[in-house]
């Protein structure tokens, strides 16, 4: 793959990270909490596929890519 498609993939991928988690805060308002652990399951698992399988395999390629890369240990 071409570095600048996989450089907007994970702009996209990034954008899409950053949706999903305003989905967890806004789950946190879910006055029911049997409905409230179904969402947040449902988008645990979209999350962890996102990142599984499709931005771990863009890092793989090209590590420079790595969002975590400049963050403190």
């Amino acid at each position: 793959m071409k570095k600048e498609i996989a450089e907007q993939l994970m702009k996209d991928l990034l954008s899409l990270s950053e949706a999903m988690n305003n989905v967890v805060y806004q789950i946190d308002f879910i006055d029911e909490e049997n409905k409230k652990r179904v969402y947040l399951r449902a988008i645990s698992e979209l999350m962890a596929s996102s990142y599984t399988k499709l931005m771990l395999p863009l890092i793989k390629e090209y590590p420079d890519l790595d969002p975590d890369k400049n963050e403190p240990a």
